[in-house]
């Protein structure tokens, strides 16, 4: 028998009398989602969007006198205001359904990553408990996530593949996310026999992705992918998840969903107040007016500071009186 099939096996077996009374529904787990934020370079500012870290963890703890896991099926995360994502396809093209979807061999995290190794927009890990066991030898704690820049939707909203791949099951899995104002919906298909996931954790843009073990070296390459400002502190974070089981590999729902809200948390932030920088006036118009008559005039301000500009005055040195 392959060693890794048998080290499986083990672990199922070490486990099993606990499943065998396990309940299918819910099992009052409680459930966390955090995020951390940081500028990549500078500070927040009260108004302005600048570059930023973002570190999203969402997770699920069952208690111990649970034998059984119920399965995470969809988180909806809501972000701090004012941050957002702004995929940029010249910098990371779209990866189409073509390249990666569903159908594609997700036990190949090599060649996963490979086919849209331009589109990477993050990184990240999870664990998962083998077949819902809740015990500490059926927590796997190897998959890693890589995500990749999926476009927009019809309501130009940005969306997500996130690949995630366990050397432990040779299992691999595509989530997908959108971000809908500032909530960011993840929906995560069933795992093999139905397993569930414990935790996730998403970098974007994130550290480098080095695991030669399955021949995956990679790293988000849009640094301003994650935009964000501190207009008031605390930053608030907060989610609702869906859990239930699934029969594998259909999907097909096999109970009741449970649905679970997160507490919100919160990070400290402090914003500048930040400056007004005016430049590249434009004005739209005739090239002259008759003496007596009136002429009409577009002028154009841009401002690239960080701040709003208010009561700015325009004025001319060419005679006549502008309003």
């Amino acid at each position: 028998m392959n060693p890794l099939k048998k080290y499986i096996a083990l672990v199922i077996a070490m486990v099993v009398p606990f499943a065998l009374v396990a309940n299918a529904n819910a099992a009052d787990e409680t459930v966390t989602a955090t995020t951390d934020l940081s500028p990549k370079s500078g500070t927040f500012y009260k108004e302005a969007q600048v570059a930023s870290e973002l570190k999203l963890r969402a997770e699920v703890t069952t208690p111990n006198t649970s034998p059984k896991v119920n399965p995470m099926k969809n988180v909806k995360v809501t972000f701090p205001a004012g941050m957002t994502f702004k995929p940029n396809n010249s910098k990371t093209p779209v990866c189409p359904d073509s390249k990666l979807s569903p159908s594609s061999n997700l036990s190949d995290p090599s060649g996963v990553v490979s086919a849209c190794s331009k589109s990477v927009v993050g990184t990240g890990t999870a664990a998962i408990y083998l077949a819902k066991i809740n015990q500490p030898t059926a927590l796997i704690g190897d998959p890693i996530l890589v995500v990749f820049n999926a476009g927009t939707n019809n309501s130009n909203q940005p969306k997500l593949k996130i690949y995630s791949y366990s050397k432990t099951t040779n299992v691999g899995i595509l989530m997908t996310g959108t971000l809908k104002g500032s909530v960011l919906d993840i929906a995560v298909p069933v795992l093999s026999n139905d397993s569930a996931v414990k935790y996730f954790e998403l970098d974007l843009p994130g550290d480098q992705l080095d695991r030669p073990d399955i021949g995956v070296n990679t790293h988000g390459l849009d640094p301003n992918y994650v935009q964000a400002k501190c207009a008031s502190s605390p930053l608030k974070t907060n989610a609702v998840f869906e859990l239930g089981e699934r029969a594998y590999p259909s999907g097909t729902e096999t109970g009741p969903t449970t649905t679970v809200t997160s507490p919100q948390t919160t990070q400290d932030c402090v914003g500048n107040a930040g400056k007004v920088k005016l430049g590249g006036m434009k004005v739209k118009g005739p090239s002259a007016v008759k003496n007596g008559k009136k002429g009409t005039y577009k002028v154009t301000v841009k401002n690239t500071g960080t701040r709003t500009a208010k009561n700015v005055v325009v004025t001319n040195n060419r005679g006549g009186k502008a309003k």
